[in-house]
């Protein structure tokens, strides 16, 4: 997707040789017009990934603020307001969430995608901590 015009980038759908007509349409994140129906019937009228979920979550509404979440991995999104900003530091330049007719959100978002099974191998290698209580501590070779 071209952040500029929030559509298919028709240099880089040419280069992979990817028709256009194959890709779904590009929608905002939540509009009055609904995407389908979930079980019941109901309209389904939004759409984010998981951590945009989070920066709308966690009310990041005006430039500046950012959200952190913390799990299998960490991730830090920056909300850049209307202005999808360059980073100088090796993030990514993202959508953050669009609603409706209004001008799309952006975000710088940093990752460290591997973060949960880091702090498991700090717990099961190096005993930096306990595990929590009431569960068993995992070794190696253990089935």
């Amino acid at each position: 997707m071209n952040l500029g015009t929030l559509d298919w980038d028709e240099e880089i759908l040419a280069a992979m040789g990817v028709p256009r007509s194959m890709l779904p349409q590009i929608c905002p994140s939540s509009a009055p017009r609904f995407y389908g129906f979930a079980l019941g019937g109901v309209p389904v009228c939004g759409d984010l990934g998981d951590q945009q979920a989070a920066l709308v979550g966690q009310t990041c509404f005006d430039p500046g603020e950012a959200k952190n979440t913390y799990g299998t991995g960490c991730f830090m999104l920056l909300n850049t307001g209307p202005v999808a900003v360059p980073s100088k530091s090796g993030l990514l330049t993202t959508v953050g969430y669009r609603f409706g007719d209004s001008p799309a959100v952006y975000a710088l978002e940093g990752s460290i995608a591997i973060a949960g099974a880091l702090v498991q191998w700090l717990r099961d290698n190096l005993g930096f901590f306990e595990p929590p209580a009431g569960r068993r501590l995992r070794t190696a070779g253990a089935g």
